[in-house]
């Protein structure tokens, strides 16, 4: 029976400092945007423009490891004008970020690549280990549902037609995009 006692608080003991470790890891990682590059923004379906055909999407990849939890994404129009709809907006909760089964909650690991989709989806990890998560808009967000501009001023091509900001924490980046050169701004 004394085996069996210590056995059991053996494995406690052992869980609480796992615990205690994924907590360490990511109370450590940086939440720091300099560690955070916007890679990628598809910023046109391609085929009809339809609620249930939007994937449009912006990537950042991890410099350095990233506690990602409360980061927002939003394009010029959701900064500016709309403030209380929510609309062309996405903000990745605590503890939504898909991880590895070993890894830290909410953390990006150093070269990690993430990939917030304004559409529908099921959150998850793909085959080449890019994290995908979704925010799906309301009919009401946008043109049937899609969020980033695809029409810029007329006469200046390589105007920025629209611009995404990331940020996390009080620290923001952006990068503004011209559809002149197809599907993906990188």
């Amino acid at each position: 029976m004394r085996t069996k006692i210590l056995a059991a608080a053996a494995v406690s003991t052992l869980t609480l400092l796992a615990a205690s470790a994924a907590s360490a890891t990511a109370a450590s990682a940086a939440l720091d945007i300099a560690s955070l590059d916007i890679t990628a923004i598809n910023y046109n379906s391609y085929g009809a423009d339809s609620v249930d055909n939007n994937t449009e999407y912006v990537e950042v990849k991890a410099s350095a490891d990233v506690n990602v939890a409360g980061l927002l994404v939003q394009d010029a129009w959701a900064k500016g004008r709309d403030k209380t709809r929510g609309c062309n907006t996405a903000r990745i909760a605590p503890g939504t970020l898909p991880v590895a089964a070993d890894a830290t909650p909410d953390v990006l690991p150093a070269g990690a690549v993430l990939r917030v989709h304004m559409g529908k989806g099921t959150p998850g990890i793909d085959r080449q280990g890019v994290r995908h998560v979704y925010r799906a808009m309301p009919a009401v967000c946008g043109y049937k549902s899609n969020v980033f501009n695809n029409s810029g001023p007329a006469g200046n091509r390589y105007a920025d037609w629209d611009r995404v900001w990331v940020t996390l924490g009080d620290q923001v980046e952006s990068k503004g995009y011209n559809f002149s050169f197809g599907y993906v701004a990188k």
